[in-house]
């Protein structure tokens, strides 16, 4: 009996013993519960915390912004130019429009030289570094060109309409007085740069038209200077009037020889050779040929001795030669002037201009930071993102189990 109660003793021990261990193994023991409470401490930390943080960051911290809008539109006085027939089907300008003045503008207000402009007018580092806003949404007093200009790029908002050409854009600031002022200086150095566009590309457009009025000009000056100095070694104002002019006194001449020589023809049949009244005619027509022979030899018309062409055949053809070139010279320079204000008038057609529509306002409340807006969109993300590490979490640990 001894022996029989020492074994059910120990068997029922044994019992106790299993029975524990099978208990301890159990999932459902209330012993195993760390688990979700450690599910629950990363939802507090990544969850709730964060979001707390950020709720009062917004709600006690946070410094309003204010905007300020402006918008325009680049223009042509060219009413030509229209929308082709891709234009028409995509809704977007022709090649010829001012599309990419748009895109240089769109360029120009997230540009440096605009901020430096900017900030030279209004010290807009001192205003965006100034002690009165939150640390994270102001500008280190001492950040370099490169971060001063990221930070403008987060204060400057654009947009651009192709079909409509319009551009847009807003500016934020920490007082709606401050926005104002930037977005009227922005708009007028965009203004600006518009018309130095348009005097740059309409200069350039003129440029060769005015060098060749130049070239022409001078080219007329030398043929007219030449003519002056041949008239001024030369003595002569035109050779070609004055050979004009010997040619009428040559004929006066040869007709007065005529004359002469038709009353010595009837006088001979009258009087003898050696009448006196004969004799003087005979005289008189042998005067005239020696005139009219002198006279032919001036204006060259009869071939000299070995000297060659006379003087006034020469003053002839180098005179021609210089009133030829100075016609040309005179109808290529009417022809430049036609071309130059043919060229100005295309030129005056294609000036651009700035046609504003939307001049910038004080705004009357704030519009940043959207605070609502933010914290959904923040705790959606910090959800998801504790979500998701929670699931990956877990699906490592039963892979790894």
């Amino acid at each position: 009996m001894t022996i029989h109660t020492n074994t059910d003793h120990s068997s029922t021990k044994g019992r106790v013993l299993s029975l524990s261990n099978t208990s301890s193994m159990d999932p459902r023991h209330p012993a195993k519960k760390h688990a979700p409470s450690n599910l629950m401490w990363s939802f507090v930390f990544c969850v709730l915390l964060p979001f707390f943080l950020v709720s009062v960051y917004y709600a006690a911290i946070a410094t309003d912004r204010y905007a300020a809008r402006a918008g325009f539109s680049i223009r042509g006085i060219d009413t030509s130019a229209g929308i082709d027939g891709i234009g028409a089907l995509t809704g977007l300008a022709s090649s010829g429009s001012t599309t990419s003045d748009s895109y240089i503008v769109l360029s120009y207000l997230a540009s440096r030289e605009l901020l430096e402009a900017v900030d030279q007018q209004l010290d807009l580092r001192g205003a965006y570094s100034s002690n009165e806003i939150d640390f994270f949404a102001r500008l280190a007093p001492n950040a370099t060109v490169e971060e001063f200009l990221r930070y403008w790029e987060r204060r400057i908002h654009t947009q651009f309409d192709p079909a409509s050409g319009i551009i847009e854009f807003e500016v934020q600031s920490f007082s709606p007085e401050h926005a104002r002022e930037i977005a009227a200086v922005v708009l007028k150095l965009t203004q600006t740069l518009v018309n130095d566009l348009s005097a740059n590309a309409r200069s350039d457009a003129l440029r060769f038209a005015r060098e060749e009025v130049d070239l022409q000009e001078a080219r007329l000056r030398n043929a007219l200077s030449a003519i002056r100095d041949f008239r001024a070694s030369e003595q002569s104002v035109d050779p070609s009037a004055s050979a004009a002019l010997e040619i009428e006194l040559i004929a006066s001449l040869e007709a007065k020889l005529i004359d002469v020589n038709a009353r010595i023809a009837a006088l001979h049949e009258t009087l003898d050779d050696n009448a006196p009244s004969l004799a003087a005619l005979r005289r008189t027509a042998d005067a005239l040929e020696a005139q009219i022979l002198e006279r032919r030899q001036a204006i060259g018309s009869d071939v000299l001795s070995t000297a060659g062409v006379s003087a006034v055949t020469q003053q002839l053809a180098l005179y021609e030669e210089l009133e030829v070139e100075r016609s040309l010279a005179q109808q290529a320079y009417a022809s430049a002037l036609v071309s130059l204000e043919q060229a100005r008038r295309d030129a005056d057609r294609q000036q651009r201009y700035l046609a504003i529509h939307l001049r910038p306002q004080v705004a009357e409340s704030a519009e940043y930071p959207r605070s609502l807006r933010n914290l959904l969109v923040i705790g959606f993300s910090l959800i998801a993102i504790w979500g998701i590490g929670a699931l990956l979490t877990y699906s490592v640990r039963d892979h790894l189990t």
